[in-house]
């Protein structure tokens, strides 16, 4: 099967020498003249390999396109074409999870070997791709998280794509859909996973205390402050720092974030001296910070630092194919933890757990287990175990899900 390829470039001519030149090498060849057309292309098609160009008429440039190859497919393979005075810009690219970059003008015998080389990395990540499914079907979890719908699945598969490069990434989800446990599982697919994962809940911290936390503070910076204290950023170093809620950090914050994450240093409060860090940034949100953007309520500048892959979290109701096993999971580890003989679930109370559409998500999922392990008196959780919102539910997809 001919390998399928997309090549993006704002300049005609480029466009339809690559197109005349790899459709000859027997490749099947799309062309896109900018992030817009690239974009409803990945949007409609599978892609082996993108050939981008790094820069092209602002705003549209080869790390958008980059991210929206991987986001689609993440074994596609980005190769992006420079010119010398952006090789940095192609460089970061890189980091990012292109395969490569290639300096214009190339030769065509460059081209050929560097597509040659991508295509066979593509391979191996489809390889490694069926490996994942297999596992994650095998075991229903990866890195910890309970589940193994389609839906899962592509989220995993990011994962794995991404976690190895040094991106930063935005996961978006409801309240509950266990954002946090993917930060995790990102950290540990990384070269960061023996240095530290610090989490901090930006939602949780007033804002007198906010630059303290993230940043610490020096003996006698102000009153209270009897000894020097490290911040979180210090704390990641070389690893991995996670900001929930990061749409709550107050706009008094965020200027000071930013420099922190462009100049890779900061200062305590009351410090000095720049410290330097070497931190990955992975941030989550429940709001929508486009919105938020638009409103004045988030920097744009920020939230283009902080936004270079998404990845988004589907809510329970949105793959119910998880629910029987992770309530089977939940009713495990709870039945377990009281020492209680419960092992299984009825199919009337599995039809009302499938029917239920779960505000709460995987986190009030378990908080039902919980109650029902608790409640349960036999060695079955049966539908009166179950809380009376869940149970008002029309079951009627009773027994649809094999346990």
């Amino acid at each position: 099967m001919k390998a399928y390829l997309l090549v993006v470039d704002d300049e005609q001519s480029i466009r339809q020498f690559l197109k005349i030149f790899l459709q000859n090498e027997g490749y099947q060849v799309d062309v896109a003249a900018s992030l817009a057309e690239a974009e409803k292309a990945i949007g409609e098609n599978v892609y082996d390999l993108a050939l981008t160009d790094m820069r092209m008429t602002a705003p549209d440039d080869g790390l958008k396109v980059l991210r929206a190859a991987i986001q689609k497919t993440p074994s596609t393979q980005v190769i992006v074409m420079t010119a010398y005075a952006t090789i940095e810009g192609a460089v970061e690219a890189i980091k990012h999870g292109a395969y490569n970059y290639i300096v214009k003008p190339f030769s065509n015998q460059d081209l050929r070997a560097m597509i040659q080389g991508a295509l066979a990395t593509k391979d191996i990540a489809v390889e490694r791709r069926r490996l994942l499914r297999e596992e994650v079907q095998g075991k229903s979890t990866f890195e910890g998280i309970v589940g193994r719908s389609e839906a899962m699945l592509k989220v995993y598969e990011l994962v794995d794509r991404v976690a190895p490069t040094n991106a930063n990434v935005m996961i978006m989800g409801e309240s509950g859909t266990g954002k946090e446990l993917i930060a995790s599982a990102l950290h540990s697919r990384s070269e960061r996973r023996e240095a530290p994962f610090v989490a901090i809940n930006c939602a949780a911290i007033p804002e007198t205390l906010m630059e303290s936390e993230l940043f610490g503070h020096v003996r006698g910076a102000f009153t209270g402050a009897v000894q020097t204290k490290k911040g979180l950023f210090e704390a990641a170093h070389r690893g991995t720092l996670f900001l929930d809620e990061v749409g709550e950090i107050p706009s008094s914050m965020q200027s000071k974030l930013l420099r922190a994450i462009q100049e890779r240093s900061f200062r305590r409060i009351g410090g000095n001296e720049d410290i330097s860090i070497d931190v990955r940034i992975v941030c989550a949100s429940k709001r929508d910070l486009q919105e938020e953007m638009r409103a004045g309520r988030f920097r744009d500048d920020l939230y283009f630092r902080l936004h270079v892959i998404q990845i988004v979290v589907p809510p329970l109701r949105e793959r119910r194919d998880d629910i029987p096993v992770l309530a089977l999971h939940f009713l495990h580890k709870f039945a377990k933890q009281m020492g209680k003989p419960v092992t299984r679930i009825d199919s009337e109370a599995m039809g009302a757990l499938l029917a239920y559409d779960y505000p709460g998500n995987v986190r009030e999922l378990e908080n039902v287990m919980e109650r029902a392990t608790i409640i349960e008196t036999k060695d079955v959780i049966s539908l009166a175990s179950l809380p009376p919102n869940v149970t008002k539910i029309d079951s009627s997809r009773e027994g649809t899900v094999p346990l």
